[in-house]
């Protein structure tokens, strides 16, 4: 039986137009970290419920994810302003209505999905830039960053990331287009 080798988590895909737009932010801000992962956002993994039990088959989860798929239609939103995680570095881009991302979660969380312990609440968000050190004019420019434009979140994903001598790989594993016709 197969199992998974590295961190996996499931994760919604910004279309290509706004994931190229994070991209770049996150390149303007030089984290080395952001810059080797994609801009998503992560349904279980980083908060909520934790990452994937490595102990259960891929395919069955692959199998979960597909039925739960059937019963999401695909997530209009916008970004609304970069906000900090209270005393730490890391800034992230929040949505104007956090309530579809909260439904899918909770569909997650209670399914046959196994998952280990997390410490944070879940809060979906884009991340931008996790750097240990940053100024204070950084910091200035991070918050004032806008982007408004609307779009549409239909992809659903699972990524594995393998961290080996000092370099990190983010791997696909799986992904699945939530019901458009809903």
């Amino acid at each position: 039986m197969e199992h998974f080798k590295h961190d996996t988590y499931i994760v919604l895909e910004l279309p290509i137009k706004i994931h190229e737009q994070v991209m770049t932010i996150k390149m303007k801000f030089n984290d080395a970290i952001e810059m080797v992962t994609p801009a998503d956002i992560t349904i279980a993994g980083s908060s909520g419920v934790g990452l994937l039990d490595p102990a259960q088959e891929p395919q069955a989860v692959y199998s979960i994810l597909d039925n739960i798929a059937l019963k999401i239609k695909p997530i209009k939103t916008s970004f609304v302003e970069v906000t900090r995680f209270p005393s730490t570095n890391i800034f992230f881009f929040s949505f104007k209505d956090e309530t579809p991302f909260h439904d899918l979660h909770r569909e997650i969380a209670h399914s046959n999905i196994r998952f280990l312990k997390n410490e944070f609440p879940f809060k979906p968000h884009v991340t931008l830039c996790t750097r240990p050190s940053i100024t204070e004019a950084e910091i200035k420019k991070l918050l004032a960053i806008k982007l408004d434009e609307e779009f549409i979140i239909n992809t659903l994903s699972v990524c594995s990331l393998e961290v080996s001598n000092n370099k990190i790989k983010d791997h696909l594993l799986y992904k699945v287009n939530l019901n458009e016709y809903l």
